[in-house]
């Protein structure tokens, strides 16, 4: 593999600014999503298999509502952003399935479902904003732009297009339209047909598209 997380992280971790973070993490209550799926997105990930990296900008606030993968969720009810994420694949993809509302499905084909901010709090927005997890994640980013070409990012909405812009994306792929929250599904993300334009660029890299389904 010519990315390994584990090097990467054992890297990071002696890094005074990882210190601050978890010395943060010790200090917060009521931490989401649960310690053990913080990095759950690049766990067991296959980093030679890396096709789309999608930016998030932090974990769902709801108790037991995030799981580690930006707009994945384990619970029944489908959280807003991610009911417009399936209507939005269903107008290009009509059989597509959503038997339930994780996405490691999208992971095992080689899709980073990252947030930019790794941990909030329950009940909060941005809670965790400059703790030092935009360092780690734009650290991590900048290895995999260093390391692999044409990678796919798709960028929804204005958080994240700010935060790449502090990335060297030459040699990638960019895909961007609004956010899928209530507030800016219509300002571009609703019509976009933005996943079959991922899967039709993946054809044209001779790359197995992705099926957008959940299981």
């Amino acid at each position: 593999m010519k990315f390994n997380f584990v090097d990467f992280f054992n890297r990071q971790k002696t890094q005074d600014y990882f210190k601050k973070i978890i010395k943060h993490l010790t200090n917060s209550k009521n931490i989401t999503p649960a310690k053990k799926h913080i990095f759950f997105a690049m766990k067991n990930f296959d980093f030679d298999n890396l096709k789309v990296i999608i930016i998030g900008q932090d974990p769902y606030p709801g108790k037991d509502v995030a799981d580690g993968l930006c707009f994945s969720s384990n619970e029944q009810k489908t959280p807003a952003s991610l009911m417009n994420i399936f209507k939005e694949i269903k107008n290009s993809y009509p059989k597509c399935s959503f038997k339930s509302n994780n996405l490691y499905y999208w992971k095992d084909q080689g899709v980073l479902l990252l947030n930019s901010i790794l941990t909030n709090e329950i009940g909060k927005t941005l809670a965790h904003k400059n703790i030092g997890w935009e360092i780690f994640t734009l650290n991590l980013l900048s290895e995999l732009n260093q390391t692999y070409s044409q990678i796919i990012y798709l960028v929804l909405g204005n958080y994240a297009k700010n935060f790449i812009k502090n990335l060297d994306l030459n040699n990638q792929i960019i895909f961007s339209t609004s956010h899928p929250s209530p507030l800016g599904v219509h300002a571009g993300f609703s019509g976009s047909k933005i996943f079959e334009k991922i899967n039709k660029k993946l054809q044209e890299l001779n790359k197995i598209p992705i099926d957008w389904s959940t299981q």
